[in-house]
């Protein structure tokens, strides 16, 4: 592939895919700042990234893609979008597993906790991954100079 469409490719992947995991998580913080208000109590949906997973997977398969191309923080991007699709799955699969899902298990059983504690950790990587987006972002838009090095580093 041409270096001039590798650099093209990677930055509007690295920004699609970075818009496509702050969107949803965005959108969680307003819902809950304005069903709080609201309902003048303290609402937090913390399913709904898992709730919007297409969005979220199609969002660290584009930010997995321009890691690889500009090879820059691919490994954190990389292993990062496994362990969250990981947890996000294997917590799915617990709770139709357990019986929590049908409803079988009531929600002060342990079932529970390590349900929502494997949803909360998918939900820390997928916003670890949106600020890793930020900054590979923020690398691939920065100049240049002659001997390889960005322009603040040469500074």
């Amino acid at each position: 592939m041409k270096p001039k469409l590798k650099s093209t490719l990677s930055k509007v992947f690295a920004i699609a895919g970075t818009l496509l995991l702050a969107a949803p998580i965005l959108f969680m913080i307003v819902v809950a700042v304005i069903g709080s208000v609201a309902s003048q109590t303290f609402l937090f949906d913390y399913l709904m990234l898992a709730e919007v997973y297409p969005v979220i997977l199609l969002g660290l398969i584009l930010l997995v893609l321009a890691s690889l191309f500009a090879r820059v923080f691919s490994k954190w991007i990389g292993w990062g979008s496994a362990a969250a699709l990981i947890l996000l799955a294997g917590s799915l699969l617990y709770a139709n597993a357990s019986g929590l899902a049908t409803g079988a298990l009531t929600s002060s059983s342990g079932a529970f906790i390590a349900v929502v504690i494997g949803i909360a950790l998918y939900s820390l990587l997928v916003l670890g991954i949106a600020v890793l987006g930020m900054l590979l972002i923020k690398n691939l838009f920065q100049k240049k100079s002659k001997d390889g090095l960005t322009s603040e580093a040469s500074a």
